[in-house]
């Protein structure tokens, strides 16, 4: 079965593993596996009344512990307070009317005018955002980005476009340059910004130490470790971009910690920003908003407040 939503082509097929999981959730969804902008994952159809979102948080663990990829929900209905938890929760959905994606950095929605809008930054339009935060000068030139991010003309216009949507940018000409400038500091844009910022973090996996190469950077509590008080953990988290690592190679069990390290893909290159063979502190962040840790989070505001410290 092929669908199109907002000119995303689905294609979906039976999900094969649906006996494996426990029956008070086989037993209240349909769930198939869907195939978009070549990313597999999972779509859970309520067959019933709608679950929590705790419970939904765990719905999905339950599907990723047998099938390790993204899942999202299919709603019929979906109301503003329940949208706006979802997407505080980054918990992936469908509507006719709403697509959250985030693993494939996309939000689109239908306003009254049919007009199609993005609401969460595309990875290219977080990396402009994060460069214009790490240039710390009022004013960004595109075309001196254009020299560092990896992407094309069309794609860097894409994402200046989206950071002047947002409401949080000017973009105007100055000459024959293109110049973008926050309307606020950089403490309150960061602050402004987190509704459309995403978590770098496509998919983690385990690899042994001796593959290690330069490409990866210490990324999550063990950057975190690497710049505050928090007592490292025993097993290194290191971050690399996706392109640049073949999932299939990478295990998903983690059976000695003296041996493997947790490897994070990223949606974008964690060492466009690194210091030190570190990843930037505003990514670790993004990385971790959502763990409920007291010690995690002092570290992340302590983190927080070095990277946006005006000098």
């Amino acid at each position: 079965m092929k669908t199109d939503v907002f000119g995303l082509t689905i294609n979906y097929k039976s999900w094969d593993k649906k006996q494996a999981l426990p029956l008070y959730v086989a037993g209240n969804y349909e769930i198939d596996e869907a195939i978009v902008s070549n990313n597999r994952f999972i779509v859970m159809r309520p067959i019933g009344d709608l679950p929590t979102l705790p419970a939904m948080k765990k719905h999905i663990e339950k599907i990723q512990k047998i099938d390790d990829v993204p899942v999202a929900f299919y709603l019929k209905n979906l109301s503003d307070f329940r949208r706006k938890g979802m997407l505080e929760s980054n918990i992936p959905f469908m509507t006719e009317k709403q697509v959250f994606l985030p693993f494939i950095g996309t939000l689109l929605m239908e306003e009254k005018n049919n007009a199609l809008y993005k609401e969460k930054f595309m990875f290219s339009t977080q990396q402009l955002f994060l460069m214009y935060l790490y240039n710390r000068q009022n004013k960004l030139y595109v075309a001196n980005v254009g020299k560092k991010l990896p992407y094309s003309a069309m794609t860097l216009s894409r994402a200046v476009k989206q950071l002047e949507a947002s409401d949080l940018f000017l973009v105007y000409k100055d000459g024959v340059n293109k110049v973008i400038e926050s309307k606020y500091d950089r403490r309150e844009l960061f602050e402004r910004a987190k509704p459309f910022l995403l978590d770098p973090v496509r998919k983690y996996g385990y690899i042994e130490k001796s593959r290690i190469d330069e490409n990866m950077v210490l990324a999550s509590e063990s950057a975190l470790a690497k710049n505050s008080m928090l007592n490292p953990s025993k097993l290194i988290t290191y971050a690399i971009d996706e392109q640049k690592m073949d999932i299939n190679q990478m295990e998903n069990e983690l059976v000695d910690p003296n041996k493997q390290i947790r490897l994070e893909l990223w949606g974008y290159d964690p060492k466009l920003f690194s210091d030190d063979n570190v990843a930037d502190g505003l990514s670790v962040a993004l990385s971790l908003r959502e763990i409920v840790d007291e010690r995690i989070e002092e570290a992340i505001d302590e983190c927080i407040e070095r990277e946006l410290n005006e000098k």
